[in-house]
């Protein structure tokens, strides 16, 4: 499903990924764990095609190429950057013509978000909070099988955080796999099936198959340690 082989990255004379590998073969929810420049986003946005590693290669269901892999991901970044003076109806129109959905879908996510009543305001005059909800909603357009969300839970009120919990919980249920990148372990509700935890730009360990208790405090104790 999800190869990523040796992969390395530099901005300048900084190390943002130093030879990185991983393999997910199973639907789930994966977990990338680490500090505020751990590399986390750097990894996803060269999964997710938006940069390119400078050594290694990444593989997703197969496919190599960028623009294959960015067709077959619900992708959600951070930050979430658009024109200012969208309106969230405006942006959602742009995504339901790319991805050739109906507008009943567009209208049943942004409601699900609880934007719908919202979608006349341009982004900029949107909260952080709201921002977020609508890179997680846009993120969803066309039922994709695989998601990347980058820090879903940034900038997220209680209400938003109990709602990604459970569409969590339900696209699992649903056989889907998301990729979640992260700093806020406990704002996560739902037992992942594996965590990777990444420190300075290497992977220094991953967590599998453990009561949800044990999984938690085994990615803490492994950020201690490195």
């Amino acid at each position: 499903m999800l190869k990523i082989n040796n992969v390395t990255k530099q901005f300048g004379s900084f190390v943002a990924l130093n030879e990185f590998s991983v393999e997910i073969t199973e639907s789930g929810l994966y977990l990338f764990v680490g500090d505020n420049g751990s590399g986390k986003t750097t990894l996803f946005n060269m999964i997710a095609g938006l940069i390119h590693p400078d050594k290694g290669e990444i593989w997703l269901n197969h496919f190599s190429d960028a623009d294959a892999r960015r067709r077959k991901l619900g992708i959600s970044t951070e930050p979430f950057i658009t024109e200012p003076l969208l309106t969230i109806e405006e942006l959602a129109d742009i995504v339901q013509n790319v991805k050739h959905i109906s507008s009943e879908e567009i209208r049943q996510l942004l409601q699900r978000w609880e934007i719908w009543e919202a979608r006349k305001k341009t982004f900029k005059a949107l909260s952080t909070g709201m921002k977020k909800r609508l890179s997680l909603a846009l993120s969803m357009a066309g039922n994709p099988h695989m998601l990347l969300w980058d820090e879903p839970f940034n900038g997220l009120d209680p209400l938003g955080i109990q709602l990604l919990n459970q569409l969590i919980q339900e696209l699992t249920e649903q056989g889907k796999t998301i990729f979640l990148s992260t700093h806020l372990l406990n704002e996560i509700k739902i037992q992942a099936k594996a965590a990777f935890i990444l420190k300075e730009g290497k992977l220094v360990g991953s967590v599998r198959n453990q009561s949800t208790d044990k999984y938690y405090e085994t990615i803490i104790n492994l950020l201690k340690n490195e």
